[in-house]
């Protein structure tokens, strides 16, 4: 296991350097802080203790993590133009950076195919989507990312740290490292995409039915068309296909030839999207809104209710 310093690929001028410590560090804080409050708020309400929710929550803490590693690793490094501690730590931040960002993409998967699920099989989902089968996935997506990282990073064993995104990775010039590394989110984005477009069938086979009176009822059991599924995957192509572009790119023409704006494209899209992914599977839902009210803003939320008994009257 090799850990080296990558040579400046170019200008870092103070301004330059002061800047992207400074993005970095409003970011890790949003990250931390939107999922902080994701937790809390499902942990506290025990209406949200449902399937949908225990994975929402789940990916929550990992994307908690992401944003703790930027806070602890990225940011003093990006400040200070240099891995902020001693080289021999350069492969242990990057296996971790690894690690955690691979559950991440997983945890997308697993609630893209949980919505699935629940559009697909309304009536049996939650003889489908039990907590015992809750926790398997959960351990086999955290398998998934071990396998992942293992094929990353033994075929090769070198890391570096690249001063012009304060980023320590692994150096990708080998065909097992790069399949590896590629290969995951792009078959997690064939699963989302698929996933979404047996949504979007499924919706347009079941029609409204007519009740005798003449009242147009949506069936028992069928849900609205989940937004959220369009939206994590265009959000989803927007955070990997950087990634993607910059891993070939490492491969074909080497560590040294990688443009810096694309690498630091690729490290903030990375960062955002466990930002994203808070208000994409939480701000969608209306029992969390309803219990984000009722913790934060409880006057807010005794009038609203006031409100709607009164109208009942």
């Amino acid at each position: 296991m090799n850990s080296t310093a990558l040579p400046d690929t170019g200008p870092n001028t103070d301004e330059g350097i002061l800047s992207l410590g400074v993005v970095y560090l409003i970011v890790s804080l949003l990250v931390m802080s939107a999922n902080g409050v994701v937790v809390f708020v499902v942990v506290k309400t025990k209406e949200l203790q449902m399937p949908t929710f225990w994975i929402v929550t789940w990916m929550a803490v990992f994307d908690f993590l992401m944003g703790l590693y930027t806070l602890v690793f990225i940011v003093p490094s990006a400040f200070l133009n240099r891995f902020a501690y001693s080289d021999d730590l350069v492969g242990l931040a990057s296996c971790l950076f690894t690690y955690v960002f691979g559950q991440t993409v997983f945890n997308i998967a697993l609630t893209v195919m949980e919505r699935c699920i629940a559009v697909w099989w309304p009536l049996r989902y939650i003889h489908i989507v039990t907590f015992k089968r809750f926790i398997i996935a959960l351990g086999i997506s955290l398998l998934l990312s071990l396998i992942r990282l293992i094929l990353i990073t033994v075929p090769d064993g070198d890391f570096y740290f690249r001063e012009d995104a304060a980023l320590c990775i692994v150096d990708f010039d080998t065909a097992p490292t790069v399949i590896a590394s590629v290969g995951f989110p792009i078959v997690t984005l064939c699963l989302i995409s698929i996933s979404f477009v047996m949504i979007f069938i499924n919706l347009r086979r079941v029609k409204k039915q007519v009740h005798p009176e003449g009242i147009h009822v949506r069936p028992e059991g069928q849900v609205k068309f989940p937004m959220m599924c369009l939206v994590s995957t265009s959000v989803f192509c927007v955070s990997y296909v950087p990634y993607t572009i910059g891993i070939i790119t490492n491969y074909m023409s080497g560590k040294d030839n990688v443009p810096t704006l694309l690498v630091q494209i690729l490290s903030a899209a990375l960062l955002s999207n466990s930002l994203w992914n808070v208000f994409i599977y939480t701000a969608t839902y209306k029992p969390f809104r309803e219990a984000l009210l009722c913790l934060f803003c409880r006057s807010y939320f005794r009038k609203k209710r006031q409100r709607e008994i009164f109208s009942l009257r």
